[in-house]
C-alpha cells in the first residue's frame, strides 16, 4: 500500500488551459511578459497575469525543452523552476543510463527525468509533496501519452518505509533554504539521501542522484554509501550537473570518474573515464606554448581530470596551476576548446597588436593577476572576432599573452 494520494493518470487532476488561453499564448509567445501585465485591460476575460506567466517560462523553455515547449496544451511552473529544472539533453542522457521494470521518482518537481527515464521503464513511480505541482506533473504526462507513470501527491520516503520497490531510484535533492549559498555537503539538501542511504538502498539496489555542479565531488564521496560512479555532465560550454550512482552490490571503495559532454540528443560527444588514484599517478610535464594550445572543457575542470588529460591526450601542460595544454600536433578530439597557437607575446599591446588586426579579441585569463575586462580596458580592445588572447603564467612564473585563431 503506497500512502499518499495517486492523481488520476488522465490528467484530469488539472483542469489544463482554454483553447483561447493556448492561443493567447501562441499569439504573444515572444512578446515581453511584464507588458503585457501592463496591457491586461486590453485583453478582456482573461487571466493575462497567469498566461504572462506561461509566457514567460515558455520563452525560459524554447532552447533547453524544445520537446515539451512544442506542445502547446502543457502547463509551466514559475520561469524560475524552468531554469532550474534538468534540460531535455541531459535528462536524455539519464534515460540512457538507467533500464528495469521500475523506477521511482522521490522528488518529483517538473518532472523532466522522469518522463524521458520513464521511457527506460515497465512503470514508474514520481513523488511530490506539493499537491498543485503533483497534479501540474500528472496533467503534463497525461498530455506527453506517458501513461506509465504513477503520480502520487506525498511524501516518498513514507512509501520506501511501507515497502515499495524498484529497480532504480531517482533523486535530485533540493536546498533547504532560498538563498544561493554555494552547496558543498548533500547533507544541505532536502531530503538527505546520505542520511538516508540504506532506506533508499533497501528499496532499489541502484540509486541516480543528480546534484548541482557546486557540490564537492569528493566531498560527497565520503558520505555516500556504495558509490559506483560520478558522471560530471557538459553542455554546450558549461557543467550542467553531477550524478551520482550508487549500487547496492558495490565492494570497492575507489569509484569512477565519467566526465560526458553531450549533445542535445544527449548522446557523448567527448568522455572521459578516469578515477582518483589514476589522477594521483598521472605523469605531467610542463612546457612552453607549442603549435597548439587548449582549453578544457568545464565539466572536464569539474571533474579535476588536470593531469589525467595529459597521459590519455599525449599533451603538456604550461605551468601546474594554469589549466591550459599544448601540443606541437593538433589532437582533434580533444574535451574541451583548440587553438593554433599564432605568436607568445608579452602582456603589452604593442607587442599584441602586431598580430591581430584591428581592435577586436577575445580575452580568457588563466592563473594571470587580471581579469579579462581590465584587460579589454586596458588594451582598448573590443570582444570578439577571429583571434583569441589568452593570459596566463608559464611555468617559470613568466607572464604571458597567446595569440591564437582557431584551428582549420
Amino acid at each position: 500500500m503506497i500512502k499518499g494520494q495517486e492523481i488520476a493518470a488522465n490528467g484530469n487532476a488539472h483542469e489544463g488551459l482554454a483553447e483561447i488561453e493556448i492561443a493567447f499564448i501562441r499569439a504573444h509567445l515572444y512578446d515581453n511578459p511584464g507588458e503585457l501585465i501592463l496591457k491586461a485591460g486590453k485583453f478582456k476575460g482573461l487571466d493575462v497575469k497567469k498566461l504572462a506567466a506561461q509566457i514567460q517560462s515558455r520563452q525560459k523553455a524554447l532552447k533547453k525543452l524544445p520537446e515539451w515547449s512544442a506542445n502547446e496544451k502543457l502547463i509551466f511552473p514559475p520561469a524560475l523552476s524552468v531554469e532550474q529544472c534538468s534540460s531535455e539533453a541531459t535528462a536524455h542522457y539519464k534515460a540512457g543510463i538507467v533500464s528495469g521494470n521500475a523506477l521511482i521518482d522521490v522528488t518529483g518537481g517538473m518532472g523532466i527525468d522522469c518522463y524521458y527515464m520513464s521511457r527506460s521503464f515497465a512503470e514508474s513511480h514520481y513523488f511530490e509533496q506539493q499537491p498543485e505541482v503533483a497534479s501540474t506533473a500528472a496533467y503534463n504526462f497525461a498530455q506527453l501519452g506517458a501513461t506509465r507513470i504513477h503520480v502520487h501527491a506525498g511524501e516518498s520516503l513514507n512509501a520506501l518505509q511501507n515497502g515499495l520497490t524498484a529497480d532504480w531510484l531517482y533523486a535530485d535533492p533540493a536546498r533547504r533554504d532560498a538563498n544561493k549559498e554555494k552547496v558543498v555537503r548533500l547533507a544541505d539538501c532536502t531530503p538527505d539521501v546520505a542520511g538516508n542511504a540504506t532506506l533508499l538502498l533497501n528499496a532499489a539496489p541502484n540509486i541516480l542522484i543528480k546534484t548541482s555542479p557546486l557540490l564537492d565531488i569528493d566531498l560527497a564521496s565520503k558520505e555516500l554509501q556504495k558509490l559506483k560512479e560520478v558522471h560530471v555532465m557538459g553542455y554546450e560550454q558549461e557543467c550542467k550537473e553531477l550524478l551520482f550512482v550508487l549500487d547496492r552490490e558495490m565492494q570497492d571503495p575507489n569509484f569512477k570518474i565519467k566526465v560526458r559532454i553531450v549533445d542535445a540528443a544527449g548522446q557523448p560527444i567527448h568522455q572521459l573515464d578516469f578515477d582518483r588514484e589514476e589522477e594521483r599517478n598521472a605523469l605531467v610535464s610542463y612546457s612552453k606554448p607549442l603549435g597548439h594550445l587548449y582549453e578544457p572543457h568545464a565539466a572536464v575542470l569539474k571533474a579535476g581530470a588536470f593531469k589525467t588529460l595529459c597521459a590519455r591526450y599525449n599533451m603538456q601542460k604550461l605551468a601546474i596551476h594554469s589549466q591550459l595544454y599544448t601540443s606541437e600536433e593538433w589532437i582533434s578530439d580533444f574535451p574541451g576548446r583548440s587553438f593554433k597557437v599564432a605568436a607568445v607575446c608579452k602582456p603589452d599591446i604593442r607587442e599584441i597588436s602586431q598580430h591581430i588586426p584591428g581592435d577586436k579579441a577575445n580575452i580568457t585569463t588563466r592563473n594571470f593577476p587580471a581579469k579579462p575586462e581590465e584587460l579589454r580596458k586596458k588594451w582598448k580592445l573590443k570582444d570578439g572576432g577571429d583571434h583569441y588572447l589568452f593570459a596566463t603564467t608559464l611555468a617559470d612564473q613568466s607572464k604571458v599573452v597567446i595569440v591564437c585563431v582557431k584551428p582549420i
